[in-house]
């Protein structure tokens, strides 16, 4: 997603440097702030699947709580 961000900071630059184009540059600056923000989101909720993991031994785990981490786990092997 990285790769993306720069890619849309790059192009609006190039719009705004070709159209002159004001309402264009900052509204592709909101996207890409927004993507960034997705980024931290997914870094976060990552980092709090693997604490929550450590928490508890796997066999001292509730079946929910195991569950909820593999749901986790999905989610953010599917954002990959």
């Amino acid at each position: 997603m990285n790769e993306s961000i720069e890619e849309l900071y790059g192009k609006a630059q190039e719009f705004l440097d070709k159209h002159k184009d004001q309402d264009l540059y900052d509204y592709l600056l909101s996207l890409a702030s927004k993507l960034e923000q997705a980024e931290m989101l997914k870094h976060h909720f990552g980092y709090f699947v693997m604490h929550a993991q450590a928490v508890a031994p796997y066999d001292a785990r509730p079946r929910h709580f195991q569950e909820a981490l593999e749901r986790a786990k999905k989610v953010l092997r599917d954002v990959e």
